[in-house]
């Protein structure tokens, strides 16, 4: 479980906005108004809990570990691997036209595939504060 301390921007009846300001290595450099380097405010909304929050609080969020280069090998390359060994291997029966459609065809089939398991994989993934670090 990976744990971030986040800081409260809105407190509804059952939920809780936090953001984390990321500042990439950019946002650092003297020279940051002369290029694009900017620093991102990540949000995420969690369950309030049992918690007696106000908006400025810090607090520990713990999130569900996932390996970055896991999502990356199911979401970049197996796709890519579906629309090359479809076109090639249909290529020469089918022509190239109507091989790069079906090719393409399954690779849009994987990712509906690949949509359904998301949806199934956030209900998972539920993000949960464990301590209030200051009020």
């Amino acid at each position: 479980m990976a744990r971030e301390k986040m800081v409260v921007a809105r407190v509804d009846e059952k939920t809780v906005l936090l953001e984390k300001r990321r500042d990439s290595m950019c946002g650092h450099c003297p020279a940051r108004n002369i290029c694009n380097g900017e620093s991102q405010v990540m949000r995420l909304t969690v369950q309030k809990g049992d918690f007696n929050l106000k908006v400025g609080d810090l607090v520990v969020v713990e999130t569900p570990a996932v390996s970055g280069s896991k999502l990356a090998f199911i979401v970049y390359t197996i796709p890519l691997a579906i629309f090359i060994v479809t076109l090639v291997a249909l290529v020469g029966a089918l022509g190239e036209i109507v091989s790069f459609l079906t090719a393409t065809s399954a690779m849009i089939v994987y990712y509906l595939i690949l949509r359904v398991y998301d949806r199934y994989f956030r209900k998972t993934f539920k993000p949960h504060i464990i301590e209030v670090l200051k009020n």
